[in-house]
């Protein structure tokens, strides 16, 4: 292959040397060692559409030589669908464009991709990320390549009625389908992804996950019972169909604090509770439905949103949407959640009888793990004087504050019955249903697509 790249160079610089610079010049950055078997359609479509634009921006004539150079070559190498690509009528255009609206191009050059049918699907299974690894690169390349394939073979005809089910139905299967060792595609994507979430210099709390890293990858079903666990969200989202009425300040109205309180059985204090701040199950789970999107404020009246009213009809995409919800905060909220959740699915099962000797409570516990991986509560200098319990009150706030969001992610445990004991001697376990959300929250998270590394 690499004589006939030679050859064909070799051709093209006895016609135009400069041509032939040009050519050699994109060809390396496709094919470094101008192994041509393993080039395919989308890496052409990149390079012509987006990669050389970038590269000779500054010059428009050395584009246009660049892309069509490149286009030449492919000629003399009897790549004839590349050529293509090189010449079309849309590359031209979008060179064009890239002269007087360099955002507009974007636009252009992602639709083009798109419409290609050799782009990549996002899929409810993967949302191809802009940050990867080595894993997932190569994985688009060979998914691309197969695209192409199908779109040469007809299995798929872009522009045409239903192609991109048809496109969506082809990239499942072939990101799926098992290798020998009984790993698809999916899956090593995933390990790749939970292995570098977990490896995050930027996250050094998820070092106290390792143990859990298989469970990580591999993640949870959906349990048969997650409906009852989802039942309180679902009640909920039922009031907010009729229009909650919210207190001036816009907390929930008492009444409904009650009859939650009541229909499930929680304990508050005082008891019955006068407001929503009385019980801390309520603040969860009005707190996790806002974060879900699945409600908003309208006046002085909580409504459902239409994600809201679609989570409302469908369980089981009620459970994802809360798996995810506690993954998606960022910051400290997040690097809660994730240790808190780490800390319940590590504790070995023990005794929760009122015999069972007091310990460090959870939140006490995960803010310990917090501030030893660097999420630390401000420290003030030394100070004398009047400054001095200034300073100490700022620390001990910043350390209230780490705790107050362990705690929080507690509560919407306890609203969802997913775990019993005692929180406050440690003594805390996740139910059944509850290790599954929990390992389905930390899945979720490691798994997203990361847009910075």
């Amino acid at each position: 292959m690499r004589e006939a790249v030679a050859s064909a160079l070799a051709e093209l610089a006895r016609r135009d040397e400069r041509s032939a610079e040009m050519a050699a010049i994109a060809l390396h950055t496709l094919a470094p060692e101008q192994d041509l078997e393993r080039l395919h359609q989308h890496a052409v479509q990149r390079l012509c559409w987006y990669e050389l634009p970038l590269r000779f921006q500054n010059s428009p004539e050395d584009r246009r030589l660049a892309v069509g150079s490149l286009g030449r070559l492919f000629q003399l190498l009897e790549l004839f669908r590349y050529a293509g690509v090189c010449s079309s009528p849309e590359t031209a255009a979008l060179l064009d464009l890239y002269e007087r609206d360099h955002n507009a191009a974007l636009a252009m050059y992602e639709r083009l991709m798109w419409e290609s049918g050799v782009e990549p699907p996002d899929l409810p299974e993967l949302t191809w990320g802009t940050a990867v690894g080595d894993v997932e690169l190569t994985v688009r390349g060979e998914t691309a390549a197969a695209l192409e394939l199908a779109v040469s073979l007809g299995d798929i005809r872009p522009g045409k009625r239903g192609w991109r089910p048809a496109q969506e139905r082809f990239a499942r299967s072939f990101l799926t389908q098992p290798d020998r060792h009984g790993l698809s595609r999916l899956d090593r994507i995933r390990e790749e992804r939970v292995r570098a979430w977990l490896g995050s210099s930027a996250h050094p709390h998820r070092q106290h996950l390792w143990p859990l890293v298989g469970q990580i990858i591999a993640g949870a079903d959906t349990p048969r019972d997650a409906e009852t666990a989802m039942a309180p969200l679902r009640r909920l989202l039922d009031l907010a169909a009729e229009g909650i009425s919210l207190t001036q300040i816009g907390y929930i109205s008492p009444g409904v604090v009650r009859l939650m309180c009541e229909d499930f059985g929680w304990r508050t204090t005082p008891d019955p509770p006068r407001n929503e701040t009385d019980a801390t199950q309520l603040i969860a789970l009005h707190q996790v439905l806002r974060s879900m999107r699945a409600v908003r404020r309208s006046g002085r009246r909580l409504e459902l949103t239409r994600r809201g009213r679609r989570l409302r009809e469908d369980p089981d995409s009620l459970w994802v949407a809360a798996t995810e919800a506690l993954g998606r905060g960022g910051g400290l909220e997040q690097a809660a959640a994730e240790t808190l959740l780490g800390l319940l699915l590590t504790r070995s099962p023990q005794g929760l009888g009122s015999h069972a000797r007091r310990g460090t409570s959870d939140a006490e516990a995960a803010e310990r793990v917090l501030t030893e991986s660097g999420w630390r509560p401000f420290e003030p200098p030394v100070a004398s004087g009047r400054h001095a319990a200034a300073h100490r009150r700022t620390a001990e706030n910043s350390s209230d504050r780490i705790r107050a969001m362990v705690m929080a992610v507690g509560w919407l445990l306890e609203a969802l019955g997913l775990v019993v004991g005692d929180e406050s001697v440690g003594r805390r376990e996740l139910t059944p249903v509850g290790r599954s959300f929990a390992l389905a929250c930390l899945h979720r998270s490691a798994v997203s697509p990361r847009a910075v590394v």
